[in-house]
């Protein structure tokens, strides 16, 4: 959002956390459509409640009341939803959904010679409840239950490459047609609040919940010739966070003065730990061993690891207002209790509306503060326990006009900068370490007691910075009573950019330094922006300088073009359609490969890719989608049913989202066929697709892509 990573931002239903918004694939979010009430996305400046992100926050509203009973099913190829909302009386409601996807038992049963090759479909399900009373006209009490699941296992193209091995060398037993990677990810929100609202002057909250996120990754390498299992590894990351909140609303004066103010505590829990480790191949275990022994980032993701961290924060906002005239100053102070650090930060919203043209000028700018997120970057264990907060400064300035009551046009400009941003630091370094690992107690307890401190490679420190700016161009034609057209445009053109602050050394330099380190220790090291400054205890100094320089950053797209309309033909149908246009992001492309030597006497040759010495320096190419509905609208005294049909991805096009390198096999930049068996060897790296496609083999023996085709049909009632 705004050149900020997928995890700098924040997401929250009713205020409460949610661990992410979109299933895996991106093509569905984990809320259902009819639980939305609003949603706002804070990209520039957001209100002082909102902290814990340097990125944006998607904030989105249920409904505050239910006007009457009725519910929605909806049925089609892919999915499964049901809504239902109930008033039980003048002062209690509840809403409840749920949904499930089933793509894989629809493609495998229906066509699955159409499944791409390397397809990996998500089965996904999710859940939402919310429980509204109010006892009196002052007092409401509300329970909010909803989580989601995700699971991606399958993957057609390992499959075949298995099968086509063991046909080929006369083992058919050899291997199975499991994928090499799985993943499986869930989280569960639950949350209570408590509002008094003295209808007047005065409303204030109390929100307690509990966000739980789990994400379990299996990985599993065998021979492909003798189905000899290399290695399996289960890991499992679990995330615990729990959240309490006050929020408290004045009016001093009424329609002009507001003051806000609050705060809030946020205790979070992350565990790693590997599982089900399995190798029946006796010099890898060998290897394995020594890489336990020597890399203290492998050990804790073997050997599991857990932190806990707590954050407070108060925050106070202003809202002044006078004729068309608004302004919001705020303040936020955030304490983080790894680093024993505190942050105050200062934002501030302004708007001035010409009533007359219903013209409306919009400007913003604000610091956000956030603690580091990923365990292995703050871990004793694994990573830099010492790493500060990020930071980022928000700044926007834009206008909006309203053209009578159906159009809606703003331009907006903005720009970010971060700093104090956490990166790999290859360089950074504690000369009095504890050597306090069990495994090194329990295998070289002499060494331990010899050696009570160690120097240690601290792998993570807050170098980064960088920038994004760029603007925003935003059409909106509502939907309105007799109004059959309506929809709206977005675009953004931006750049983002990072600078990592390390020193940038040459393969002799890397060499000479490794061979001179070996005959002395690090005595202590003054660490400044990207420059490291290191005494030995030779009486040695070493300065490394800091000629690193600003580069595209990984999430960086030049161009985003999304286009929404629908079009109503009579009362009774209705034609609608989404395109989405994304430049790619940018990669650091394989250039070639080595052979590992470290297991050539596992009996298998492993490749490690290596990669261009220009980071980001190509790109794949641009991400292109329209998806087409059509819907038939059948209208009832009780409700109606809409029955539709979508094509996804109506162009069949093959959009690029990654790429695989296959480490049995060397770099190949192009796919070759074996004139002698007419097997075919496919290019190595080989790209990765959005799997939204179907495939098919026309005559010829040319290969075609189409849409998916989803038909339906939904009830209300």
């Amino acid at each position: 959002m705004r050149g900020g990573g997928t995890l700098a931002n924040g997401y929250y239903l009713d205020g409460f956390p949610m661990s992410y918004p979109y299933h895996l694939g991106d093509q569905s979010s984990v809320l259902n459509n009819n639980i939305i009430k609003s949603f706002n996305v804070y990209s520039g400046a957001f209100p002082v409640q909102f902290g814990f992100a340097t990125g944006g926050i998607i904030d989105i509203k249920t409904p505050d009341t239910v006007a009457k009973t009725s519910s929605v099913i909806n049925l089609n190829t892919f999915l499964s939803d049901v809504y239902h909302q109930n008033k039980i009386s003048e002062n209690l409601y509840a809403i409840v959904s749920a949904r499930k996807s089933y793509p894989n038992v629809t493609l495998l049963k229906l066509y699955p010679d159409g499944i791409p090759q390397d397809a990996k479909y998500a089965d996904y399900e999710d859940y939402q409840a919310k429980f509204n009373w109010k006892p009196g006209t002052n007092h409401t009490f509300n329970v909010l239950l909803f989580g989601a699941r995700d699971k991606q296992k399958y993957t057609k193209a390992q499959d075949d490459f298995e099968n086509s091995k063991k046909e080929f060398f006369g083992l058919q037993g050899a291997a199975s047609g499991r994928p090499p990677v799985g993943l499986d990810r869930l989280f569960r929100t639950s949350g209570f609040r408590y509002t008094y609202n003295n209808k007047s002057w005065l409303e204030t909250s109390i929100s307690i919940s509990n966000n739980y996120f789990k994400e379990f990754f299996e990985v599993d390498f065998k021979n492909p010739l003798t189905a000899e299992q290399i290695f399996e590894l289960q890991n499992v990351t679990t995330q615990n966070i729990n959240f309490l909140e006050n929020n408290t609303r004045i009016n001093l004066i009424e329609r002009h003065l507001t003051f806000r103010f609050g705060g809030q505590l946020r205790d979070k829990m992350i565990q790693l730990q590997g599982e089900d480790i399995k190798s029946s191949n006796s010099t890898f275990l060998d290897f394995f061993n020594s890489l336990l022994d020597s890399n203290r980032q492998f050990r804790a993701l073997i050997e599991g690891d857990s932190i806990h961290t707590r954050e407070i924060a108060a925050f106070a906002e202003m809202e002044f207002k006078i004729g068309g005239f608004s302004i919001l100053p705020g303040y936020r102070h955030d304490y983080y209790d790894k680093a024993h650090e505190k942050k105050d930060s200062f934002r501030g919203r302004a708007e001035y509306e010409i009533l007359k043209t219903a013209t409306k000028f919009l400007a913003g700018t604000g610091e956000h503060y956030n603690a580091p997120l990923q365990i292995e970057q703050f871990s004793s264990r694994s990573g830099n326990p010492n790493l500060k907060m990020e930071h980022s400064i928000h700044s926007s300035g834009g206008i909006e006009q309203r053209i009578t009551s159906d159009y809606l046009i703003k331009v907006e400009g903005f720009h970010n900068q971060y700093s104090n941003l956490v990166t790999p630091d290859s360089y950074v370094q504690d000369p009095y370490q504890p050597n306090n690992e069990k495994r090194d107690i329990i295998n070289h307890p002499d060494d331990v007691q010899e050696n009570p401190l160690i120097v240690r490679n601290m792998n993570y420190s807050n170098s980064r910075d960088g920038y994004s700016r760029g603007v925003e161009l935003f059409l909106k034609a509502n939907q309105g009573p007799g109004r059959r057209f309506f929809g709206w445009i977005s675009y953004t053109n931006s750049v983002s950019k990072r600078n990592n602050h390390q020193p940038q050394l040459t393969d002799d330099e890397e060499n000479q330094r490794t061979r001179d380190n070996r005959d002395h220790r690090l005595q202590y090291q003054i660490h400044e922006g990207g420059n490291y400054l290191n005494y030995y205890d030779d009486g040695k100094w070493e300065l490394l300088v800091d000629n690193d320089k600003l580069l595209l950053y990984d999430y960086d797209r030049t161009h985003i073009l999304n286009v929404v309309f629908a079009w109503k033909f009579g009362q009774s149908w209705q034609i609608g359609s989404k395109y989405t246009y994304l430049t790619n992001v940018p990669i650091t492309p394989i250039v070639d490969s080595s052979k590992a030597s470290g297991l050539a006497s596992t009996g298998i040759n492993l490749y490690n890719p290596t990669y261009s010495e220009y980071y980001n320096s190509g790109r794949w190419p641009d991400f292109h989608q329209l998806d087409i509905r059509i819907d038939r609208f059948m209208n009832y005294q009780w409700g109606y049913v809409n029955t539709y049909i979508e094509l996804i991805n109506f162009f069949g096009n093959r959009n690029q989202i990654s790429q695989t390198y296959n480490n049995f096999g060397p770099y190949s930049r192009s796919a070759f066929t074996n004139p002698l068996t007419g097997f075919t060897t496919p290019s190595n790296p080989t790209p990765v697709y959005n799997s939204n496609y179907i495939e098919s083999t026309a005559i010829g023996g040319k290969v075609k892509y189409y849409p998916f085709i989803s038909i339906g049909m939904q009830i209300r009632f």
